[in-house]
């Protein structure tokens, strides 16, 4: 097969889609020794980590003053009409925007629905729009790819899509995930980000549904529980960036409760994030909803003990590596964080448990899953013919 991947998101490679696309490419590169690749992209591509070829197909000039308008008309027209010129077998399109007249047996990797889900996730008639118009695109595309149960789920009963066309793919971590023991180094970060030796971790956003007002309330009764003045509670982010009822500046309410002093707010650059996983006395994840869950497994995959919300597809991803928690009960929380900061043996269990959850999370069964994916869309069009 000649396989065609649209490769927009390779103008983000930082960025969730952009993570999931380079990670999968490498895998398949490693993996793949029948099929040949094309990656179709409407710019060139501002990473070097192109593992395959990679061709422009700019969209017409007049789209071009609008992001808005470019990126619509490549999902829909000019990215499509890249891939039957290249001649493909199957276009893999790795995010939520499937083409509504494919010319090609297309692939869709859908991360989950939650703007379809959540009504705060659909801000105004131009979301919802390009929402309904994916939603549609979805029943066109040959096969669906999805990261959890959960997700399955939701894309079944909200898209009313058919069980047999959608199939679950874990995802994984990068190579760079893992545990950062030595002292000096260790020492270093927690300097560059103002940290005392003893806190409490989170990252994945600070949008509605991750929760981190409550965060911030439970480690108020946290440390006054443990009348440890010491312990910080550190947010990867910057309130400042996003405002707005989407995005709840937990900030205000650390300082209602009077800790306004122990709450660091900052963005945790990418080369940090496993040195700071590392150093954590526990990683904290209140999350009401997600599609997957990459952040507390990037936690385990360096050894963090978690604790996390027992809600959507966490349960999935951490099985019995995290003491999982209802997020809206504030002193089950509360009792949660105490438990793995007061019982080294506890803390140690979850450390270990954690290592070995995470390695069951592989880049290369990714990959091998959606070849078969790949394949499935290809059968099925020549079925059809």
């Amino acid at each position: 097969m000649k396989i065609g991947v649209n490769a927009l998101f390779f103008q983000h490679p930082a960025s969730g889609t952009g993570q999931y696309m380079l990670h999968l490419l490498e895998a398949l590169h490693e993996i793949d020794e029948h099929n040949s690749y094309v990656l179709l992209g409407p710019q060139p591509t501002a990473t070097d980590k192109t593992t395959f070829p990679y061709e422009v197909k700019p969209v017409p000039t007049f789209a071009r003053r609008s992001k808005n308008i470019q990126k619509l008309l490549w999902e829909q027209m000019t990215g499509p009409a890249a891939a039957r010129n290249a001649g493909v077998d199957v276009f893999h399109v790795p995010y939520f925007a499937p083409p509504l007249l494919p010319r090609v047996p297309t692939v869709v990797t859908i991360h989950d629905v939650i703007p379809l889900r959540l009504p705060a996730y659909l801000p105004d008639r131009k979301v919802q729009a390009y929402m309904q118009l994916a939603a549609r695109g979805a029943h066109k595309a040959s096969e669906i790819i999805t990261v959890s149960q959960h997700a399955k789920s939701d894309i079944i009963e909200v898209l009313k899509l058919p069980e047999e066309r959608v199939h679950v793919i874990y995802q994984a971590v990068g190579e760079q995930f893992q545990p950062v023991s030595d002292p000096e180094t260790l020492a270093r970060a927690r300097a560059r980000y103002g940290l005392n030796e003893r806190y409490v971790f989170y990252l994945g956003g600070l949008d509605q549904r991750k929760n981190v007002p409550q965060l911030v309330r439970a480690f108020a009764q946290l440390t006054q529980r443990l009348g440890d003045p010491d312990l910080q509670l550190f947010i990867s982010g910057n309130p400042d960036k996003q405002k707005g009822a989407l995005f709840p500046d937990p900030r205000p309410v650390a300082k209602e409760l009077g800790i306004e002093q122990q709450v660091i707010c900052r963005f945790v650059e990418d080369e940090d994030k496993p040195v700071m996983y590392s150093g954590a006395s526990l990683f904290a994840f209140p999350s009401l909803y997600e599609g997957f869950g990459l952040d507390p497994l990037e936690a385990m995959a360096c050894g963090a003990p978690v604790v996390c919300s027992n809600r959507t597809s966490l349960p999935e991803v951490v099985g019995d590596a995290a003491l999982q928690i209802d997020p809206d009960n504030l002193e089950q929380f509360v009792d949660a964080m105490y438990r793995v900061l007061c019982d080294d043996t506890l803390r140690a269990d979850l450390r270990a448990r954690a290592l070995k959850r995470a390695r069951t999370f592989n880049w290369h069964w990714t990959a091998a899953e959606t070849l078969k994916v790949y394949e499935a869309a290809y059968q099925r069009a020549h079925t059809k013919a």
